[in-house]
């Protein structure tokens, strides 16, 4: 499989891949016809890959060319539908758990750090070391729920957008038939086995003459 990108022109940006048979771009693993087929992995990622580096333009066309296949546009635009809406739908129920487990260690930070500021307030004459320790766990209890709820869902929403995207990418395909030469070739006869038995054949009256005249003599 060969891969190539074209530059950025304008608004749009597109992506040449070159195999040798379309099976290659679905899974062959599935048993499914083509039109219901799950797409390759490894041409799934060597698609996100490039338009990834893509993400300014505003159109995205991938130009398939193979050699031999059936599949034809549609089947192959169906499958990447299918499969990038899937990874866009992972990459949703990823982000909806990780809030959620943000806010709850919010909620859980929130209480340790209610706990040692109590604690350091109520309890006067504490070491200095102390003092500073429970400040310290304080804040330090906010600090990883802040990060997911601020900037951890930045990731999977960057990852859904591009699935989202990929799913709607335009897709032509082009089969260009190589035409292999002919194995077939007809068998020329030799003359020199014709001309051997040829004279063999005129020698054979001469041997039989021969015979005739020992037995008469």
């Amino acid at each position: 499989m060969r891969l190539r990108h074209s530059r950025k022109r304008g608004a749009t940006a597109s992506v040449n891949i070159h195999v040798r048979d379309l099976a290659q771009l679905f899974n062959s693993f599935d048993p499914s016809p083509f039109w219901d087929r799950d797409l390759d992995r490894e041409a799934a990622g060597f698609i996100e890959d490039e338009f990834s580096d893509k993400r300014g333009a505003d159109h995205w066309s991938l130009h398939v060319y193979a050699h031999e296949g059936v599949a034809s546009a549609a089947d192959l635009r169906a499958a990447i539908e299918r499969y990038y809406q899937r990874l866009a739908a992972s990459a949703l129920l990823k982000l909806r758990e990780q809030m959620r487990v943000g806010e709850i260690a919010l909620l859980a930070g929130a209480a340790v750090f209610s706990i040692c500021i109590s604690l350091q307030s109520v309890l006067h004459g504490l070491p200095r070391g102390l003092d500073e320790g429970l400040i310290v766990l304080a804040w330090v209890a906010l600090w990883r729920p802040i990060e997911i709820l601020a900037y951890g869902w930045v990731p999977l929403h960057r990852k859904r957008r591009l699935y989202r995207r990929l799913a709607r990418v335009q897709v032509s395909v082009r089969v260009e038939s190589r035409s292999a030469p002919s194995v077939y070739a007809p068998a020329q006869t030799d003359p020199t086995p014709a001309k051997a038995e040829s004279g063999s054949s005129d020698k054979l009256p001469e041997s039989r003459s021969a015979v005739r005249q020992d037995l008469q003599g």
